[in-house]
């Protein structure tokens, strides 16, 4: 077909360019296809964005009346010591997950991805456990091992300090739990995250470097580092995105106690959504996790832009 055939074709009978009623009408079929996904989108993501921002610039009554109060339900957020207790355990609950996830993770993936990985196959399976496990079942199994009578957490814990804690009573206890949880579902998709990026890594370079005398050290610091560095920098900031948004298996774990000890913000937005019926402020934190989700997916973007 020639050049002037496919100009042709852009053109409506008249001569003139084709506007978007007339691509409109060209397409239709193809467009009433993707109408229905497009009326769900709208429906279930968009609307309840839009909804909840106008909420947190809200406030209702007991009577039923809302009344607009700007940015008095941010400051009303910022100025308490709980929500920035909230901010704190979550920062802790962040890096305490990253801190334990992503090392052995990455000896993990170093692990399957090894020449002798196929003796590995068991652990391979092994590995994937957590990752395919429903949140709230996982914490229903960590429950039962917490357990005051019979929980193996709490039997090594009274074998090394010589009593046994009720350790969902115990505010320190309780938070290093729910970051030992969040680790062991952390953990598998980091590991299949990099070793994915290490299965990319020509043998020609490590070959290479071998004939030039390379030490084991200088391979992983020379070749196998700088280039997973984008995997692994994408694999944190998911987790990253899932850690700070996870409500479900911390509520399930501690329901944020004892106390606030481990109400993180997402737990904390639940609450005061869904127990206490204050939506205003519910919306509020809603909005804050949204900028902070948009602000990661932002440097998520620019991650995959970089050339590395």
């Amino acid at each position: 077909m020639s050049d002037a055939d496919v100009h042709d074709k852009d053109l409506a009978l008249d001569g003139r360019p084709y506007g978007s009623l007339d691509l409109l009408r060209r397409h239709r079929l193809p467009y009433s296809f993707l109408l229905p996904s497009v009326v769900l989108v709208l429906m279930f993501l968009v609307y309840p964005i839009i909804s909840g921002i106008v909420m947190s610039f809200q406030r209702e009554t007991l009577a039923g009346d809302v009344y607009w109060v700007g940015i008095e339900n941010f400051r009303r957020l910022f100025g308490e010591s709980r929500f920035a207790t909230n901010i704190r355990l979550s920062l802790i609950y962040v890096l305490g997950n990253l801190s334990l996830s992503v090392p052995l993770a990455y000896f993990a993936s170093l692990l399957v991805t090894s020449r002798e990985s196929g003796r590995l196959a068991f652990f391979r399976a092994l590995y994937l456990l957590p990752f395919i496990t429903a949140p709230v079942i996982s914490a229903v199994v960590f429950l039962s091992m917490t357990d005051p009578v019979s929980g193996p957490f709490t039997m090594v814990l009274e074998w090394i300090t010589g009593t046994r804690p009720v350790i969902l009573a115990d505010p320190s206890l309780a938070m290093g739990t729910v970051i030992l949880h969040s680790f062991w579902r952390s953990f598998s998709f980091i590991m299949l995250f990099l070793a994915a990026g290490l299965t990319t890594i020509p043998n020609e370079l490590y070959e290479s470097a071998r004939v030039d005398g390379a030490s084991p050290w200088k391979l992983f610091s020379k070749i196998t580092f700088p280039m997973t560095q984008l995997h692994l920098a994408l694999s944190m900031l998911i987790i990253t995105m899932w850690t700070l948004q996870d409500a479900e298996t911390v509520f399930a774990l501690t329901r944020g106690g004892p106390g606030y000890s481990t109400e993180v913000i997402a737990v904390r937005l639940f609450k005061d959504s869904f127990i206490n019926f204050n939506l205003n402020i519910g919306a509020t934190i809603g909005v804050i996790l949204l900028a902070v989700s948009l602000l990661f997916m932002a440097i998520y973007l620019k991650l995959m832009e970089r050339k590395w």
